[in-house]
């Protein structure tokens, strides 16, 4: 398949999209598009609209006055199609947006989502970015011919055991330019500290080592019970700083030292790490999934299953040691900035994936795309 310059391509969410949404999935898409429009290409994102805030009000608002069930409107310079069923809502967006190819990712529902942009006529991709909705299934058949993409060489290995087929590996885009700071380096960070991130073994690291300052960050999706129990154990640790979710992670890798990631969940990639590497900030993480692919040469590595005594020793030797912590912070500012690691080569990476040959793609129908050609 041969493109013009500029692809269009449309990003298929099955789930809210920032600003009602800030996750990994969500942030990568962004820093992809905003990438892709600097490189001369057209993005565009259709999501489902959370049913709170001033997003829902505009869009009812706009979707009434312009009578589309996902009125057409902007985020930070993205465009995006916002309603509450993006399967029903794709043929008018595609009817507007007049996609080269559609990029389905999200959570179950996607491979559903799937069948339904291969019925456009339009190629479709699926990007994998996490592994738990696929492992439930054992019919794939709506990726049939579909070009695969995967965050991590770990991901696209499992999905290579699940589908036994190929998926090129395309890490998450991160701008380093948008984290790189100087750092303070005064306490350890976790992000998101639910129970299947190692929650517990944050905390019992902070009670073990109580002349270590910690800053605990929540997630957007605070409501678990174990978040609150944490915080109230938290609360008692005088080492201990309890922030509200945050979009300043600037601010936050500012003052770090340590990013803990001590996750039990089948990560398959390691946005924090690569984030905080960009400013030289070592990783302490679980050795689990994808996370050791993420974390690279700037970090220590710690079973999630490993005594408690293992996690200290790891954290101490960072903390404690001036010459082996300024040796993993050259490394994790390397690792950041590696050739392929760059936005340019990873959105170049990305529009060679989703433009593979037509005979790798089973669609019904034809493109509405004439400039499209074989």
């Amino acid at each position: 398949m041969q493109w013009g310059f500029s692809v269009r391509v449309l990003f298929v969410h099955t789930r809210p999209y920032l600003p009602q949404l800030l996750g990994g999935v969500e942030t990568t898409t962004f820093d992809l598009c905003r990438q892709l429009t600097l490189m001369g290409h057209q993005t565009a994102v259709i999501c489902e609209l959370g049913r709170h805030g001033g997003v829902w009000l505009t869009n009812r608002i706009a979707s009434r006055l312009s009578r589309r069930t996902f009125p057409r409107s902007s985020y930070r310079g993205t465009t995006v199609y916002r309603g509450f069923d993006p399967a029903l809502g794709l043929p008018e967006v595609v009817a507007d947006f007049k996609p080269d190819a559609l990029v389905v990712q999200g959570s179950e529902t996607a491979f559903a989502l799937a069948a339904e942009c291969r019925l456009t006529g339009v190629p479709t991709a699926f990007y994998f970015h996490e592994l738990v909705s696929a492992r439930k299934r054992t019919d794939f058949s709506q990726l049939d011919g579909m070009p695969l993409l995967a965050n991590s060489a770990y991901t696209a290995k499992v999905v290579a055991s699940l589908l036994g087929r190929e998926a090129a590996v395309v890490p998450p885009l991160v701008d380093g330019a948008a984290y790189r700071t100087t750092t303070t380096r005064a306490h350890v960070t976790m992000v998101n500290p639910r129970k299947i991130k190692g929650g517990e073994i944050a905390l019992e690291l902070a009670r073990a080592c109580p002349d270590i300052p910690f800053v605990f960050i929540e997630a957007w999706n605070s409501a678990d019970e174990f978040v609150d129990q944490l915080r109230d154990a938290a609360a008692a640790l005088p080492n201990v700083t309890w922030r509200k979710s945050t979009t300043d992670m600037l601010g936050v890798y500012a003052s770090t030292r340590i990013a803990l990631m001590p996750s039990r969940w089948e990560e398959t990639w390691g946005r924090v790490a690569t984030e905080a590497q960009a400013s030289g900030i070592p990783v302490l993480a679980s050795n689990h999934a994808a996370l050791p692919e993420s974390v690279g040469p700037g970090g220590i590595l710690v079973s999630p299953d490993a005594p408690l005594e293992d996690w200290v020793r790891a954290l101490r030797s960072l903390w404690d040691d001036p010459a082996l912590y300024e040796r993993l912070s050259e490394r994790a500012r390397a690792f950041a900035a590696r050739p392929e690691a760059q936005p340019a080569q990873r959105a170049a990476a990305f529009i060679a994936a989703v433009s593979q040959p037509p005979s790798c793609h089973t669609f019904q129908g034809q493109s509405p795309r004439a400039s499209m050609r074989s």
